[in-house]
């Protein structure tokens, strides 16, 4: 008598998380690295903030194909894994950033009830790119002066804006783009 053992993610679907992750995990490392050359030329008080979105579009892509809570955490872990072998230059952190911008993403789709809307998208790649302003201010124990909080708060609208149009409006048109080529599946009516 055999016993079918019933995963929460299907093979189908984990190929598909691993395959955005590893996408993912190597665009943000060469991104990464880009950014420090350019840092290092030209410093910026926002850095590469306005591109942080791309960070974040292969989570907000696979939440969109993959349509189960959890599905950006998982991805965005094996995406933060891949990062850091891949050579990102802020090491452990990485992992973090990574995890909390699917985290980020995840809870959006949670709290809009996974609906197949674009503002679920566009709400999603906006929260999960701004988390990683959250990290960068605890990694950096930056002190709450005035000063420092307009400093943040610049960061975290623009990381925002960026999530939005990088990692919510592109991924929402990368998906109905695959839909029409018949290479996702339709979205779910809601």
């Amino acid at each position: 008598m055999s016993q079918y053992h019933r995963h929460y993610f299907s093979l189908h679907e984990l190929l598909m998380m691993a395959a955005l992750a590893a996408l993912g995990g190597v665009c943000s490392a060469a991104l990464s690295n880009i950014r420090a050359a350019v840092h290092a030329v030209v410093p910026s008080p926002i850095g590469m903030q306005p591109f942080a979105g791309i960070h974040v579009l292969w989570f907000v892509i696979a939440a969109g194909l993959v349509r189960k809570p959890g599905t950006a955490t998982v991805t965005s872990l094996l995406a933060g894994a891949v990062e850091l072998l891949s050579g990102n230059p802020h090491g452990l952190l990485v992992v973090i950033y990574s995890g909390l911008g699917g985290v980020g993403v995840d809870a959006i789709w949670l709290m809009l009830g996974g609906r197949d809307h674009p503002l679920t998208y566009l709400l999603a790649g906006g929260v999960g790119t701004a988390t990683n302003v959250l990290v960068f201010v605890f990694a950096a124990s930056l002190p709450t002066q005035g000063a420092v909080l307009t400093a943040v708060a610049l960061l975290g609208v623009t990381a925002f804006v960026s999530g939005v149009l990088l990692a919510g409006l592109l991924g929402w048109w990368l998906l109905q783009a695959l839909r029409r080529a018949g290479v996702a599946g339709a979205s779910v009516p809601q």
